[in-house]
């Protein structure tokens, strides 16, 4: 298996082992699911929240850090929010698709 692979599915078994979600964002959730257009069957629902919520505490933090001088821009949540770095990678880098040219 490739090694990207083999660490997506890992995260992807992390996130998904029973995760505890923080009910006060049930509404930042629902408002950004319908933002970007976001349907999850029940099994993906629960491990693509847990990796939100995680990804918008790793912005808050980053944010936290700004407004004490740490950085020097903001972050915000957007439509990767759902994705682990694996997966957000392989999303926004794919190889081109090269297709034979004429001779």
């Amino acid at each position: 298996m490739h090694p990207s692979l083999f660490l997506a599915a890992l995260c992807l078994g992390i996130a998904s082992a029973a995760p505890q979600l923080d009910q006060s964002l049930d509404v930042r959730w629902s408002r950004w699911k319908a933002a970007h257009k976001r349907l999850y069957n029940k099994n993906e629902e629960g491990w693509r929240r847990a990796v939100w919520e995680k990804n918008l505490k790793v912005i808050e933090q980053h944010n936290q850090e700004y407004s004490q001088g740490k950085h020097s821009f903001e972050t915000a949540v957007n439509a990767f929010g759902d994705l682990v770095s694996v997966a957000w990678v392989a999303e926004c880098f794919m190889r081109p698709v090269l297709s034979a040219l004429p001779k």
